[in-house]
């Protein structure tokens, strides 16, 4: 039987055989329990959650057992994935940066031109073995939340000077009334 030029159902839309996934349940659990040590070994005492956070782990678990369709298709939306995993449609979006970012997981852009706009309808969703995931500069977080960043804020709280030069402290100190003039 020849291929049919149009979609099975009105409205649907073809799927290239490439963002078609098939992840049999073993190697859900293997990404699932790589992304949690991913979190455990990248968290630092006294921050939230490490590179992928309690959102990045929820949503990830989200995408692999409820996400793929029959066909191995994972394509829910934004507002899908909000729902099924019980979070804000803001926090999937900053989850699934994350989730990208550690290179758990690429996504897709699907859409249409219509009247000469592009329209997206949604995002294909492809996972990375473990082997193959990105390791961060920092070994520890997101581009978030930096080291240095940390270094800084616990400077100004330890009661050191701010970040002025020494004339411009030395200036507003004057004229604030807190040193004599000199």
């Amino acid at each position: 039987m020849p291929a049919s030029p149009r979609p099975a159902r009105a409205g649907s839309v073809r799927v290239a055989a490439w963002q078609r996934q098939r992840l049999g349940d073993a190697e859900r659990r293997r990404i699932m329990e790589a992304a949690r040590r991913l979190e455990r070994r990248s968290h630092l005492p006294g921050l939230h959650g490490g590179a992928l956070r309690r959102t990045g782990i929820l949503v990830l678990w989200t995408l692999l057992y409820r996400g793929p369709s029959r066909h191995g298709v994972c394509d829910p939306s934004i507002g899908q994935l909000a729902a099924w995993s019980g979070c804000a449609r803001s926090t999937v979006q900053l989850a699934l940066q994350r989730i990208e970012a550690a290179g758990i997981m690429g996504h897709v852009r699907r859409g249409l031109v219509v009247a000469g706009r592009w329209c997206q309808w949604t995002s294909a969703y492809l996972f990375a073995s473990p082997e193959q995931w990105t390791v961060s500069d920092t070994e520890a977080r997101s581009a978030e939340v930096s080291v240095v960043k940390k270094k800084a804020q616990e400077g100004r709280r330890g009661g050191e000077r701010s970040a002025l030069p020494a004339a411009e402290y030395a200036a507003l100190a004057v004229k604030w009334g807190l040193l004599p003039a000199g």
